[in-house]
């Protein structure tokens, strides 16, 4: 039998972005309230373990299960999460506005089978430009600031205010996809091989 791909989460950034390279994805919402620590990795690496610890008797057998969690984290402001309203991420864009800032994802492998668990971070450095008074209101008025870290989707409208990025693209998006493919492959599941799959059975 083959192994299972479960994600432990609600992000639908997430999902879509594994749903290109795996046909079977079990996606289950994981049953934790996420803690925020001084220390930016130790937050990442608690979350994204207590993520797929929370799923393992949902997962279906022969499942590996991936946690992720993703913060924004300023050496001036610390952790910034995501706004709770619109002031809130006008806010959060203003303290980031022309600044660099890191955006930083662990993530946690769970094999069901073997119990074996490995966990790693990925940090991506990003500048916002210094965007006009103008921009912000325009941007706000899009919606999309609601919901996620830093008040800003760089999948999204929130490119616009991007000047520069260091790092993996993706992991900014929520899911660091190279390393992940590195590491999955130690699970026995190849990502590359099952993108081929399915592009071959027209997925």
């Amino acid at each position: 039998m083959e192994k299972i791909l479960v994600l432990a989460s609600s992000s639908p950034r997430r999902a879509e972005l594994l749903r290109k390279y795996v046909s079977r994805l079990v996606i289950i919402k994981p049953k934790i309230v996420e803690k925020i620590y001084d220390d930016p990795y130790k937050t990442v690496l608690t979350n994204s373990r207590e993520k797929a610890l929370s799923v393992l008797h949902e997962a279906p057998p022969r499942a590996v299960i991936i946690g992720a969690d993703t913060i924004i984290y300023s050496k001036q402001y610390g952790i910034i999460g995501k706004p709770r309203s619109m002031n809130e991420a006008a806010e959060i864009l203003l303290k980031l506005r022309g600044k660099w800032h890191s955006v930083i994802t662990g993530v946690t492998i769970m094999d069901l089978e073997t119990l074996a668990t490995s966990s790693f971070t990925a940090e991506t450095s990003v500048k916002l430009r210094d965007f006009t008074e103008q921009e912000l209101h325009e941007y706000l008025a899009t919606m999309e600031p609601m919901g996620k870290a830093g008040a800003y989707a760089i999948q999204g409208i929130g490119a616009l205010l991007v000047e520069i990025i260091v790092g993996d693209f993706y992991n900014v998006v929520g899911l660091p996809l190279s390393r992940l493919y590195v590491e999955l492959r130690k699970y026995g599941i190849n990502l590359l091989n099952e993108s081929l799959k399915k592009k071959v059975v027209g997925w």
